[in-house]
């Protein structure tokens, strides 16, 4: 059994005791098997010089809305198997089921394709497409402000559904089996406003510098090597039971400034708070979501957290996957890899 097995075994055998003791689910932030991670747009908010509330009846004025093609690319993980990937994407109006399933509405699908083993292909696996800015965009713009409450007052969101699910190659097949009733669904909101007031900008996705990581031993911490565990060579190591102390350092301006709409006519001006979730194939995090909103005091909470290395009888490698999250739809995320060497 190789090492990658042999670790999901491990991590799946204990996530099973710790819930037959204590009553509880495995932990979510422990990847086990096929999961979307995070759905990336690019660009995350659109800022249209029209109001959105009055759309345009002819191609000049809706060339006059300025609106872009949006990049949207999913991030999937399947440590678990050793299989290829299908994938679809498709934009529609907000639902209750963040998928895109109501007959009555309009929806587009605009991406679908294929994707290697995640974790033991040569080269990143993401499934990528591009949303193009016509008038079917439009269209499902028009129909999410219909459905919306407030008729898409200040801004209004549709939604793209990401739908990913394995293949099945029987030997000798020249086409693979699509296993449909295995997908893992995922939702990306995209967000597009009127420019009111008017020197409202449009958000972008937020940066990151680096991850500062240390054993606690009162040695200098030292930036994480960031990149797949097939990509690095020199994965930081650890022992079993080490606490790898991590802390996302931020660039200046990584958390920006923005003005919103009020229902009064004015408008109101914030800054962006960040969130950080924690994700890895083993081990334990402590917490698992850091960053967010001031306290009472006013007091944004600590960024840093630490992953308890697990238990193993060989060297193994372990995916480790950092998601930024800003309030207002944008994200970022970086892979890293830590070597735990008994």
């Amino acid at each position: 059994m190789s090492a990658r097995a042999a670790l999901i075994v491990a991590a799946v055998a204990g996530a099973a005791s710790t819930a037959a003791c204590s009553g509880s689910f495995e932990d979510p932030a422990i990847v086990l098997d096929l999961r979307q991670l995070a759905i990336v747009a690019t660009p995350p908010e659109q800022v249209v010089d029209l109001d959105i509330t009055n759309l345009p009846d002819t191609p000049e004025e809706f060339e006059a809305l300025g609106l872009v093609d949006v990049e949207v690319c999913a991030l999937v993980a399947d440590p678990a198997e050793s299989r290829r990937l299908s994938w679809r994407m498709t934009a529609c109006g907000r639902t209750d089921s963040d998928r895109c399933d109501d007959p009555d509405r309009p929806a587009r699908p605009f991406g679908q394709g294929a994707l290697l083993d995640p974790e033991e292909a040569d080269d990143a696996q993401i499934a990528c497409a591009t949303l193009p800015a016509d008038e079917a965009l439009l269209l499902i713009i028009g129909d999410a402000i219909q459905n919306d409450p407030l008729l898409g007052f200040g801004q209004i969101d549709i939604q793209v559904h990401v739908e990913v699910w394995p293949q099945e190659w029987p030997d000798g097949a020249t086409e693979p089996v699509e296993l449909r009733d295995e997908a893992v669904h995922g939702s990306k909101r995209l967000r597009f406003a009127a420019r009111l007031p008017a020197e409202r900008v449009a958000n972008t996705n937020p940066t990151l510098t680096r991850i500062d990581a240390d054993l606690g031993d009162g040695d200098a911490p030292e930036p994480l090597p960031l990149g797949r565990c097939n990509d690095l060579a020199t994965p930081r190591t650890v022992s079993p039971g080490d606490r790898l102390h991590l802390d996302p350092i931020e660039p200046d301006g990584a958390r920006e400034d923005y003005v919103v709409p009020t229902f009064d006519g004015g408008s109101r001006m914030f800054t962006e708070t960040l969130r950080y979730q924690w994700l890895a194939t083993a081990g334990s995090w402590s917490p698992a979501n850091t960053g967010g909103t001031r306290d009472a005091s006013g007091a944004l909470p600590p960024l840093d957290t630490e992953w308890i290395a697990p238990d193993v009888d060989e060297v193994t490698d372990v995916s480790l996957w950092v998601i930024q999250r800003d309030e207002r739809l944008g994200q970022r995320w970086v892979l890293s890899c830590v070597r735990v060497e008994p």
